[in-house]
């Protein structure tokens, strides 16, 4: 009986889909980079719309592929909508594609100063990879 093989059949998939707490195989998070938020100076009302933006405040990104002046623009939001600026374009051209190719991305606030007359925001941006 010692060269007899035992077959034992593999469910986990199948008890993958009835709990939550599973972790994702391989599922990992990626910084990137860095920069600051291009643009905040032209927002209207950019200190309310960021009265709530604090350091550890996730934002999120959104390509604008259409924009007129950037065809590889990436916007900074709040999760409410409300638009804080842009990733500035030494950054938004590796961005955007990532985002073009599918690839979740997401930003969290580093820091944040009122200067003279904008509003200096510093976000770290990272890749979610499953």
């Amino acid at each position: 009986m010692a060269n007899e093989l035992t077959v034992v059949e593999n469910n986990w998939l199948a008890l993958a889909g009835q709990t939550k707490s599973l972790p994702i195989p391989f599922e990992q998070t990626i910084f990137l980079t860095n920069c600051r938020v291009a643009g905040t100076e032209d927002v209207d009302d950019i200190l309310i719309k960021a009265k709530d933006v604090e350091e550890g405040t996730e934002l999120v990104l959104c390509r604008k592929p259409t924009d007129a002046a950037d065809g590889r623009a990436v916007t900074v939001c709040t999760k409410e909508g409300a638009l804080l600026g842009y990733l500035p374009s030494r950054h938004s051209a590796v961005m955007a594609r990532l985002m073009d190719a599918g690839k979740a991305l997401s930003a969290k606030v580093v820091g944040k100063e009122l200067e003279c007359h904008w509003l200096d925001i510093t976000i770290a941006i990272e890749m979610k990879e499953a």
